[in-house]
């Protein structure tokens, strides 16, 4: 586990895509891509996205110790662990000391009919870019 601190400075740190071409976000498949620490390239994350006609799903994850960090689920429905519920909306995770990921907020920005958007604005979230871009893939 991880204090809140710590939690906070990993999903802060600017983080970029090791990849040097184009990421390809393939339709109804799930794709992890490793992400670095900026600052100094050593602090590694795994991104894990899928996407599909009906749902995207997105989730940072510390690379060596595989602990979510930042998750987005488009689930109509969550209850969290002190008994407050989101109904009908998408929801953002963010890790709690000694909860984990089991708290979330709702989100407005998340439409599955723009992942481009949704992935833009996830990564933003967690400070991450793709600097040889994105591009959706119908196939």
């Amino acid at each position: 586990m991880l204090t809140q601190e710590q939690a906070d400075r990993l999903i802060a740190l600017l983080k970029r895509a090791v990849r040097d071409k184009v990421f390809e976000w393939l339709d109804n498949r799930r794709q992890d891509e490793l992400l670095v620490a900026v600052e100094d390239g050593r602090i590694q994350f795994t991104l894990s996205l899928k996407r599909n006609p009906w749902e995207i799903r997105l989730h940072l994850r510390t690379q060596d110790r595989s602990i979510g960090l930042v998750r987005l689920d488009g689930a109509p429905y969550h209850t969290n662990p002190d008994g407050t519920e989101i109904r009908n909306q998408p929801h953002l995770h963010v890790y709690r000391e000694g909860h984990g990921l089991a708290f979330a907020e709702p989100v407005d920005w998340y439409d599955v009919e723009n992942p481009e958007g949704t992935l833009e604005r996830f990564l933003k979230e967690i400070h991450a870019r793709f600097a040889a871009g994105i591009q959706l893939s119908l196939f």
